[in-house]
């Protein structure tokens, strides 16, 4: 396929000095090559910001501004300044395959009435060791599909501007910002999911109960706050019951000192030919080669 269409990556960052430079370079590497890269950073005070101007690419817009506002005023900060047709989500931690953004791309050309892509992803740690699969799916055809289930993990998603432009993110919804996202565009949108992984996503080992917690909570609140836009009481009655119940159960087990099973049990294992296949894939991108 050409380059003719500008496309726009987004990077919204806060304290990934360890990471930001990998996540950089695998954008610059990819094999769609007319984009231009937004990078927001929330109010770093790691070496975040030092390690992102280490990079002098043209096509990189860096934006400071030494406040923290949390990830979804970033997006919207992001779907604001774009100048691409489409908008690709990137996390400053993950590392792109080198032919996503063309797959992507092409994909929303060749089917216009999709609005968003996903994909399906493979779990690194934090040393960049390939530990697992998080597969994307495709069979949600309800709204009890979309409460409950995932469909992709966030920042594999590409979408046409003009779709983010009319949705946007709810800052109130940090933290479920992609869940409140599917949920409200849910009836009048058009999603697909690649199936072969076109991300490496880092899903680090060290369960954050804290983390955890704040999210199960804003996952209550959001469905609360939305139930109008879902339809049906009973099921925002059921969703934040079975909420209450997983969050008890995973407290409990992180207090027995489990909190590592809890990360497993979310991704499924490859094979020993896939892990090579995708260990290879990853190196390149990492080593430049």
């Amino acid at each position: 396929m050409n380059n003719t269409i500008l496309v726009t990556i987004g990077i919204p960052c806060y304290n990934v000095g360890q990471y930001i430079a990998l996540s950089i370079k695998s954008v610059l590497a990819q094999t769609y090559t007319n984009f231009e890269l937004i990078i927001t950073d929330d109010g770093s005070t790691d070496n975040t910001v030092e390690e992102i101007k280490k990079f002098k690419d043209p096509r990189i817009k860096l934006i400071v501004d030494g406040r923290n506002r949390g990830i979804s005023y970033r997006l919207n900060q992001q779907i604001d300044m774009a100048k691409g047709e489409f908008f690709v989500r990137m996390d400053g931690d993950d590392l792109m395959f080198p032919d996503r953004v063309e797959k992507q791309i092409n994909y929303l050309l060749q089917h216009p009435e999709t609005d968003v892509v996903g994909s399906s992803a493979v779990i690194i740690d934090n040393d960049n060791t390939i530990s697992g699969f998080r597969e994307g799916k495709n069979n949600f055809f309800s709204m009890r599909d979309i409460l409950f289930r995932a469909r992709y993990i966030h920042p594999t998603v590409t979408g046409r501007i003009d779709w983010f432009k009319r949705y946007r993110y709810k800052e109130e919804y940090n933290g479920c910002e992609d869940r409140n996202l599917w949920i409200r565009s849910f009836k009048n949108s058009k999603m697909y999911c690649i199936e072969e992984p076109l991300m490496f996503y880092r899903d680090a080992m060290n369960f954050k109960l804290y983390t955890y917690l704040y999210r199960m909570k804003q996952g209550r609140i959001m469905r609360i706050g939305e139930r109008r836009v879902i339809g049906s009481l009973s099921l925002v009655i059921e969703y934040v019951i079975r909420n209450y119940i997983k969050t008890i159960v995973v407290y409990f087990i992180y207090k027995l000192g489990l909190g590592k099973n809890v990360v497993t049990r979310r991704n499924t294992s490859l094979d020993s030919s896939l892990c090579a296949k995708y260990s290879t894939i990853i190196n390149t991108v990492i080593n430049g080669k």
